[in-house]
């Protein structure tokens, strides 16, 4: 699901010196603290032979997630509920497909490894927690390239919501599959950040 959205600001690629981690960890500490925080925009997926696009709005409150996904020209469509139990998805067609885990309810889906559970963290321009093989920063410490659990996370964007730097555009791949996100609105805390 590809995501293209304007008005947005570059990402300088300059990697900076210790000063740059730190002002990235603060600000990780600082987004990682809002525990509700919601997103609007379009993605897309691809695997090199298939793949498909749409509107994607995901809410997080506290220890739960809701993903509502609606396909380009209103094909295809559905709901994802995800808390620490269970992952349910709901098919438009009224179809639904229940696991223990995110992760590998979008495997048994759609046939992908597709890191939901990091991803959570990716869009905020955050490493997730576990092992991180490299990353990379831009002049004023904002998170540019990320190697994670065989994923290359490039962030190509940010933009200012009411204060804080968030991502706009991400672009995740490994081997053929493809991952691409343009967001046009953020939601931190429960406030409108348009």
């Amino acid at each position: 699901m590809v995501f293209a959205l304007s008005a947005c600001t570059g990402v300088a690629v300059k990697q900076p010196g210790a000063g740059g981690k730190l002002i990235y960890q603060q600000r990780a500490l600082e987004i990682s603290a809002i525990r509700q925080w919601s997103f609007s925009g379009k993605i897309s997926l691809d695997d090199g032979d298939q793949g498909g696009s749409g509107r994607l709005l995901w809410d997080v409150q506290e220890d739960s997630s809701e993903l509502d996904f609606h396909g380009a020209l209103g094909r295809g469509a559905w709901h994802l509920d995800i808390n620490p139990d269970r992952a349910t998805l709901k098919l438009a067609n009224g179809d639904e497909q229940i696991a223990a885990k995110v992760n590998d309810l979008i495997q048994q889906r759609i046939g992908w490894a597709l890191p939901v559970d990091a991803l959570q963290w990716w869009v905020r321009g955050l490493a997730a927690p576990g092992l991180v093989t490299v990353e990379q920063f831009d002049a004023s410490g904002l998170l540019i390239h990320l190697d994670q659990f065989g994923w290359s996370i490039d962030i190509n964007r940010y933009k200012s919501f009411a204060g804080l730097q968030l991502p706009i555009r991400l672009d995740a791949r490994r081997d053929n599959f493809r991952v691409k996100l343009a967001i046009g609105r953020w939601e931190m805390g429960g406030g409108n950040h348009q």
